[in-house]
């Protein structure tokens, strides 16, 4: 076989490699997936399948608020795709924006389906620097009784960027959500998500899929401080974080965009290469050429 036609058909084999795997990508909380920018149009020119979630009581165009959503009932949906994916697909990845990534990292905690995780602004406190000092005390209407209200969003709307920011703003006001989420999130809703949260909190250490966590350090819903919990908290060996100088909260559609589109893609597809050549250190260690020597010296 020549050099050309050496080089066709490995990358012929990597095309087929990714077209074997699926990335699950998961917006915000009561968001749509014109969070993700162009990510999910980056994984699908890498050959991924590509599946956007919508979640009953979750995405907002299936958002009932004045019913009580169950942060598990969220975590088994994702896992019901996954199971799905996998009798098609080799591998599977999630994705995940702002609460997204905390559903992720639900998820992790308790499959070990999954091959690797990408953690885009993930939150595990609301602690960034527009968030209220009352905040919070929001929980306490809630537990009295008084679930009808919502949280709106406002300015900056996670966005640095002024001209995307105008946009979004006027976006919210014609349609009611944007690429930034929705303009209101129920009551209910963020009550589920602070349940989720904190058994994110608890179960980081289940987590042992390969993760990358991208996070700005001028973050104004989640402080650096979330990034930081997840990196010395999970247990994969394979683990990254990229600091973002930009960009607030919303990094998919900011400043940096292209940044967190090529590192998100490029991390997935260093995965599936790494799980179809089948590295394994373990292996290496154990059949390495210095200890073949001296096995056989010693016979």
């Amino acid at each position: 076989m020549d050099q050309s036609a050496r080089t066709e058909h490995l990358q012929e084999r990597h095309q087929e490699r990714q077209r074997d795997h699926a990335v699950i990508l998961l917006h915000g909380l009561c968001g749509s997936s014109l969070e993700l920018g162009t990510i999910p149009k980056a994984l699908k020119k890498a050959n991924c399948t590509v599946v956007e979630m919508q979640i009953p009581n979750y995405s907002a165009a299936l958002t009932d608020p004045t019913v009580t959503p169950n942060w598990m009932d969220w975590c088994a949906m994702v896992e019901s795709k996954i199971v799905k994916l996998k009798e098609e697909h080799k591998t599977v990845s999630l994705c995940g924006l702002s609460m997204g990534a905390t559903l992720a990292l639900a998820v992790a905690s308790f499959s070990r389906e999954i091959l690797s995780v990408v953690l885009l602004s993930p939150v595990l406190k609301y602690d960034g620097w527009s968030i209220p000092w009352y905040h919070r005390w929001m929980n306490l209407p809630y537990t009295l009784g008084y679930r009808n209200w919502t949280y709106k969003e406002s300015d900056p709307y996670g966005i640095k960027n002024f001209e995307m920011r105008r946009r979004v703003a006027n976006a919210l006001k014609k349609d009611g959500v944007a690429a930034v989420g929705a303009a209101a999130i129920p009551a209910r809703h963020l009550w589920a998500a602070q349940k989720l949260m904190a058994y994110v909190r608890q179960s980081l250490p289940l987590v042992r899929a390969s993760t990358l966590v991208i996070h700005s350090i001028d973050d104004e819903t989640a402080a650096p401080r979330n990034a930081e919990m997840i990196m010395e908290n999970i247990k994969s060996e394979v683990r990254k974080v990229i600091w973002l100088g930009d960009c607030y909260h919303i990094i998919t559609v900011d400043n940096e965009r292209e940044i967190v589109t090529n590192e998100a893609a490029q991390f997935i597809k260093r995965n599936i290469d790494m799980h179809s050549n089948d590295i394994s250190l373990k292996y290496l260690l154990h059949n390495s050429p210095l200890k073949d020597r001296r096995s056989a010296s010693a016979s």
